[in-house]
């Protein structure tokens, strides 16, 4: 009976392997997967964290000339210091008019110039975007390395009975370290509040 246990043992040392293998590439496998995923819920919370900073200082600043770049100069301070700076692709200043505070659809795709009111710039816009104001603005206060000037701070309406509302969306593609669900996620996030008399 002993013999016949001893030979069961050392047959099953093989098998013993097998399942490991198979257990342990299921087991990193899921780690890796929790690992991008829980990388991709830290970049999202930063992104939403710096919309609403953003929307909060162009709020604050109502019309004046310098609000945009106020409000892209905190957004850039909150991706920073997150490490999603240079993550963002697109972001989106617009005055919004629905509900539900959606970004008009030409803004989110516009390679030039839109008849939506928003304005657009690419992450390296943003990157570029300097220290302090010196010539960035137009005298009407968009910025002038911008893809599109549609909405400038000066011409919004701060008169509280009828303010309008300001919206910023910011757009960043988020890199998986392990490919189990694709080399990269595109992460959005909007903010929106009324502007300040």
């Amino acid at each position: 009976m002993s013999a016949r246990r001893g030979r069961r043992a050392d047959g099953e040392r093989g098998a013993v392997l097998v399942e490991f293998a198979l257990v342990g590439t299921l087991l990193v496998t899921i780690l890796a997967g929790a690992y991008d995923l829980g990388q991709a819920w830290r970049s999202g919370l930063a992104v939403i964290e710096s919309a609403r900073a953003g929307a909060r200082v162009g709020s604050s600043q109502g019309v004046s000339s310098n609000a945009d770049f106020s409000l892209l100069s905190s957004m850039k301070a909150a991706l920073s210091s997150s490490g999603t700076l240079d993550d963002v692709t697109r972001v989106v200043i617009f005055k919004s008019t629905t509900e539900d505070g959606a970004v008009p659809t030409t803004c989110r795709t516009a390679t030039a110039s839109t008849s939506s009111p928003c304005n657009i710039l690419t992450g390296a816009q943003l990157q570029a975007l300097p220290a302090s104001v010196g010539t960035a603005l137009q005298a009407n206060g968009c910025v002038i390395n911008s893809v599109a000037r549609d909405w400038c701070p000066t011409t919004r309406n701060d008169v509280q009975a009828s303010a309008d509302y300001l919206g910023v969306w910011v757009q960043i593609e988020h890199d998986h370290l392990f490919p189990i669900f694709g080399s990269s996620l595109t992460i959005e996030r909007t903010a929106v509040m009324r502007l300040e008399p």
